[in-house]
């Protein structure tokens, strides 16, 4: 019963970081860095389906949210839930790499994580994808919103 309530309050906790993780305009923004067309292709080396270029390890990664990889990928709430967890799951990895507090990750640092995986915000490859949001972010006046924390 006792691991039951802490399974349930952990749930509960991560639903309210989750939901606060991403702004609209950074989902926005990684659509179209992602071409937000909503199919299912190789490329890249790899299969992957939906707006956000989801491909299977990334959805096991995120809790293989719904009922099946291409499904979800291809759903809009069940994909940006998925990106939502992968990066609660690996937001604080992140900041580790970069010197930072969890709170402090901007988009930038979500893309690089996206493309890059756990250790993306490490790595030297993702940093013209983070330079790319970062612009599109600045472009909406919304790079640095209030509330948007891990």
């Amino acid at each position: 019963m006792r691991k039951r309530i802490s399974l349930v309050i952990l749930y509960l906790a991560v639903g309210l970081v989750t939901s606060q993780t991403l702004p609209d305009d950074c989902l926005s923004c990684l659509r179209q860095r992602k071409d937000g067309v909503n199919r299912c292709s190789w490329k890249y080396g790899s299969y992957f389906c939906g707006k956000y270029i989801i491909t299977p390890p990334f959805w096991h990664a995120c809790g293989k949210k719904g009922m099946a990889f291409s499904e979800c990928a291809s759903d809009d709430q069940c994909s940006e839930e998925c990106m939502k967890a992968y990066f609660s799951r690996y937001g604080e990895r992140c900041a580790k790499q970069q010197n930072k507090s969890p709170r402090e990750l901007t988009c930038a640092d979500y893309i690089r994580l996206h493309d890059g995986g756990p250790d993306g915000c490490s790595k030297s490859s993702t940093r013209k994808a983070a330079e790319w949001i970062h612009s599109c972010m600045t472009d909406r006046n919304v790079f640095l919103l209030r509330g948007f924390r891990h």
